[in-house]
């Protein structure tokens, strides 16, 4: 399976972000309202989303220009949808995040033609929580952007991204929230497959409005500056290399999910 020792890399839900969670379903979510206004909690949500991932230690260029955006369950979704439509062929560097080659032969296979070659890389990079060697120079060129382990990293950069077709983000690595599948994506031309959802909002706009609540109270890097000494801690008491993400370290190189680290800790403090 493409997952394989891959869902042991994904965040724990640090106390601060369980709490949000908990007071929004306590005291704020209301299924009727958001019934009555999804189209404005939506738009209100997109308008929001750059601003807020912005100030982050990792900053983006060129997402304003895009014109189609969607609200998807998390990045999956828009790998499964935009590949097959705009005939996708997937073309990774080595260890890059396995979904989207396993996702390209189960269609190939079904015999839908992925003709059109797009380079694919996650910024930071999923194995590694660093910036990949190749990355500037994807950048330069139509390519798609993985931001999956954008949220919560410590690399303090700023990217441009506007010769890219596509770029995503999923807030699973950023807040925990990985069940509650929220990811918002971008496109330079439209995905008529998501538009039809788009056209009436049939999105999970209760995943938009948590996620929108948490964003009021959570920057992009505050829980990475809290936690990072804590990971660093972990990293040395195992024997890794600490990296510049909360959620991996690295052994000899490789990529060494925290989660069972994380765990433990959470449980010795009563958290």
């Amino acid at each position: 399976m493409y997952h394989n020792g891959y869902v042991e890399s994904l965040p724990v839900q640090l106390p601060e972000i369980q709490n949000l969670v908990k007071d929004y379903f306590a005291n704020h979510y209301n299924h009727n309202f958001i019934c009555r206004h999804k189209k404005e909690l939506v738009i209100d949500f997109i308008e929001k989303f750059v601003p807020w991932l912005n100030t982050g230690h990792l900053k983006f260029k060129g997402l304003k220009d895009f014109k189609n955006v969607y609200i998807t369950n998390g990045v999956t979704e828009f790998i499964q949808t935009a590949m097959v439509e705009h005939s996708i062929k997937p073309v990774l560097v080595e260890n890059e995040y396995k979904a989207y080659w396993a996702h390209a032969k189960t269609y190939i296979r079904a015999g839908v033609k992925l003709n059109n070659k797009v380079d694919v890389i996650s910024l930071p990079f999923c194995r590694t929580a660093e910036i990949h060697p190749k990355t500037c120079e994807i950048l330069d060129k139509p390519c798609w952007i993985d931001l999956a382990w954008a949220g919560n990293s410590g690399i303090e950069e700023t990217f441009d991204l506007s010769k890219a077709e596509y770029v995503t983000f999923s807030f699973s690595k950023c807040f925990g929230v990985q069940y509650h599948r929220i990811g918002i994506c971008f496109s330079k031309k439209p995905v008529e497959t998501l538009d039809i959802e788009k056209g009436f909002d049939y999105v999970n706009v209760v995943g938009v409005e948590l996620m929108k609540y948490i964003m009021t109270k959570i920057s992009p890097s505050y829980l990475y500056d809290k936690y990072k000494n804590i990971a660093h801690k972990i990293c040395a008491d195992n024997n890794l290399q600490p990296t510049k993400s909360l959620w991996i370290g690295l052994e000899d190189g490789k990529r060494r999910p925290l989660i069972e680290y994380w765990m433990k800790y959470l449980n010795e403090n009563g958290k």
